[in-house]
């Protein structure tokens, strides 16, 4: 089996996971992914599979050790309802508290973008969870680049309420509070690049130099407050974001 032959494969196979209650990301035996590259690679052939859809990207700023931290959102993002189905873990809804950038125009693979131009090209602010699935299993041991071709455990997002602009660009730290079967649950969350924003320079400018445009309408999320929070099923949760807004969703098993 070719090298291209491969890929193709391991895209097929991973596209396969994302609407199984029971997925099974492990690699079958004698495919592999050697690099970043072909990581992405994989990404663009699921791209394709999904009719070309990509709803937006989640990212961070590199990793340390230099691993990158960027996927494409395959899954049309949730509105703000009062429910929200997704797939559970240990019958556990398993999300990230995160700030949603979404782009009001175009920034196409042409150029190299200031950070001026990627502000004035984000259109919206709001608060948004990210919704978290381990689609390997727990056995395994899937290498960071396994990892991104799947999707960085993303299985999509929600959009919460609207926040100011200014006040995003500034959170560097929130207080968020959680509220769920009369437990309150509040702490001062930091988020891991520093500001919320700083990993969308970045992205932009990276996905430009793969030959992929932003578009209109696309949402970026850039990294948890306070990692991966666990939340009852079938039952109401409040989230709180001092000062900057707060919502009510209930999750519900698919």
């Amino acid at each position: 089996m070719d090298n291209s032959t491969q890929l193709q494969t391991i895209a097929r196979h991973l596209m396969v996971q994302r609407d199984s209650a029971l997925p099974k990301s492990d690699l079958p035996a004698g495919l592999a992914l050697k690099d970043s590259e072909e990581s992405f690679a994989v990404q663009k052939l699921m791209i394709a599979l999904n009719d070309q859809q990509v709803y937006g990207w989640k990212c961070l700023l590199p990793l340390d050790d230099g691993s990158i931290i960027l996927a494409p959102l395959l899954s049309k993002p949730h509105a703000l309802t009062q429910t929200c189905e997704l797939y559970t873990q240990n019958n556990k809804a398993r999300v990230e508290p995160e700030i949603a950038f979404v782009f009001g125009q175009d920034l196409l693979a042409t150029e190299n973008y200031s950070h001026e131009q990627v502000d004035a090209a984000i259109a919206k602010t709001h608060m948004a969870l990210e919704l978290i699935q381990n689609r390997f299993s727990d056995d395994y041991q899937p290498t960071h680049f396994e990892k991104l071709a799947d999707g960085l455990f993303n299985q999509g997002i929600v959009i919460g309420p609207e926040i100011n602009k200014a006040d995003a660009f500034d959170a560097a730290q929130i207080e968020l509070t959680i509220e769920q079967n009369e437990h309150r649950n509040t702490r001062t969350g930091k988020h891991p690049s520093g500001l919320a924003q700083a990993p969308v320079y970045w992205a932009v400018n990276y996905l430009a130099q793969l030959g992929i445009d932003i578009k209109a309408g696309q949402v970026f999320i850039t990294g948890s407050y306070c990692g991966v929070i666990d939340l009852d099923t079938d039952s109401s949760c409040v989230i709180s974001y001092a000062g900057l807004g707060e919502y009510s969703i209930t999750f519900t098993a698919r």
